[in-house]
């Protein structure tokens, strides 16, 4: 899954591609962070705004992709784990920010 990179901010919506090309569908950027050298950038499924609040409750899937040279790519088995827990992390520290605490 590849897509050109260069300048992600938190909030842009992307379409991926797989690895024929073809579109995987719009996708938002919920977090970005650095893990032991490297650039990882979450994204879940860009949702209309009507979707969007019916979603607030649930939960949603969340897909991390390690950044390499402005292009996304697929996180190796062996760094799942640490890079999941980072990113539990971040988004907890994103609710407490969101809940004013």
């Amino acid at each position: 899954m590849t897509e050109d990179n260069k300048d992600l901010e938190l909030g842009d919506i992307i379409t991926l591609d797989d690895e024929n090309g073809e579109p995987l569908g719009d996708f938002e950027v919920v977090a970005m962070f650095d893990l032991n050298g490297k650039e990882y950038v979450a994204l879940t499924e860009a949702l209309e705004d009507e979707d969007a609040e019916e979603e607030l409750d649930e939960e949603v899937d969340i897909f991390v992709f390690q950044v390499d040279g402005g292009e996304m790519v697929p996180l190796e088995e062996d760094e799942e784990d640490a890079v999941y827990a980072k990113l539990n992390e971040v988004l907890e520290g994103i609710e407490l920010i969101d809940k004013g605490e």
